[in-house]
């Protein structure tokens, strides 16, 4: 009795995992970073190229601080730049100068990645 309960419960969970792995559904992250913010999609059994909705957003969100930056020259806005650039460790390329000249050029140094 014990047994047939058992494989019903483990029929299930297994069917449920087998149904839930051919829909996927697909959800969306938002990331906030002071009054910049970015969106991108994931879903639950993702692929190992979806980490780069995360990279692209954190990267639109550093192109807005720089904006930002360039307009008011606010040091909340070259704090938070420095983080990304340290998250993504960009700070040991040739764009470890200041914030000025990194957010002028904010279009080659914070680059997207791309899955082929």
């Amino acid at each position: 009795m014990k047994t047939k309960k058992l494989l019903k419960i483990v029929g299930v969970v297994f069917l449920l995992f087998v149904l839930f792995r051919i829909i996927n559904p697909n959800y969306t992250k938002k990331v906030f970073v002071l009054d910049c913010s970015d969106e991108y999609k994931m879903s639950v059994f993702g692929r190992e190229y979806e980490g780069f909705g995360y990279h692209n957003s954190k990267m639109d969100i550093a192109k807005c601080l720089c904006e930002k930056y360039l307009k008011t020259k606010e040091k909340k806005y070259k704090s938070e730049i420095r983080k990304i650039i340290t998250e993504f460790e960009l700070e040991n390329s040739e764009y470890n100068m200041t914030i000025e000249k990194i957010c002028t050029d904010r279009e080659k140094v914070f680059f997207y990645w791309y899955y082929e």
